[in-house]
């Protein structure tokens, strides 16, 4: 009888895991990976599926957040720490992020159009390398614009998806948040079109970077550089406004 029990419970953990395994790649074919070649989607749906498993291993049905919800955040954040251990070093980032930086400020003070070939001449690295780089800044500042509120059914509500959608923060979210909230709202008009456009497919309607790229008529490669583009003049109109 002992057996039988284990059995049933062990067929329908494998249940219930199968079942999320269409999230799971859904997460991942919505993640930027700034060092293609170094990890690659197949990569992040493993990490997704071990996040995946501490999720339904781990899972508190006593905690204010539904099942679904706590999934998400378990499988995308161990995504998420799978892409901030690859490449190369963090000092050796810090420097590059920093470099990058100043070559888009003296390139943007002489009025001269910042493209990736450009900044890569000024900074003596390949193409490739840039759009490594721009890909980790695009990372750091999702990670910090990617806080949570928590709506009144006590479910996580990503900061960039609640603004301009229909779920509706508990009060006291709304307070703490009100000032970011207003901000990032005014920082989001002052975008170019094309990269609000971009944003809310991406965190609003919730596309995938390959639906995004058959709106767009372009390939997942560049929408994932116009992604990571869009975050930073994000982050600098925020950065400017504080």
């Amino acid at each position: 009888m002992k057996v039988q029990v284990l059995t049933s419970v062990e067929t329908e953990r494998e249940t219930l895991l199968l079942s999320f395994l269409p999230l799971v790649r859904r997460i991942a074919g919505r993640i930027y990976i700034p060092s293609p070649g170094v990890l690659d989607k197949e990569d992040l749906i493993s990490h997704g599926l071990v996040g995946l498993m501490e999720a339904v291993d781990k899972y508190d049905p006593s905690r204010e957040i539904s099942f679904e919800s706590y999934v998400y955040r378990r499988v995308r954040g161990a995504m998420i720490d799978a892409i901030r251990t690859i490449s190369f070093s963090p000092r050796t980032v810090n420097e590059r992020v920093k470099q990058f930086r100043e070559v888009e400020d003296k390139l943007r003070a002489q009025g001269m159009d910042i493209s990736d070939e450009q900044v890569a001449r000024e900074m003596g690295l390949s193409v490739a390398q840039v759009r490594e780089v721009l890909g980790h800044i695009a990372l750091r500042s999702l990670i910090s614009l990617n806080r949570v509120l928590y709506s009144e059914e006590g479910e996580e509500v990503p900061v960039l998806q609640a603004v301009g959608s229909s779920s509706s923060p508990n009060p006291e979210a709304i307070l703490e948040e009100a000032d970011l909230q207003a901000k990032l709202a005014e920082s989001l008009d002052k975008l170019p079109a094309r990269d609000r456009q971009l944003l809310n497919l991406y965190y609003v309607e919730e596309l995938t970077l390959k639906e995004i790229a058959a709106v767009f008529g372009v390939t997942e490669g560049r929408v994932s550089q116009l992604h990571a583009r869009a975050i930073i003049r994000l982050r600098e109109v925020m950065d400017y406004r504080t």
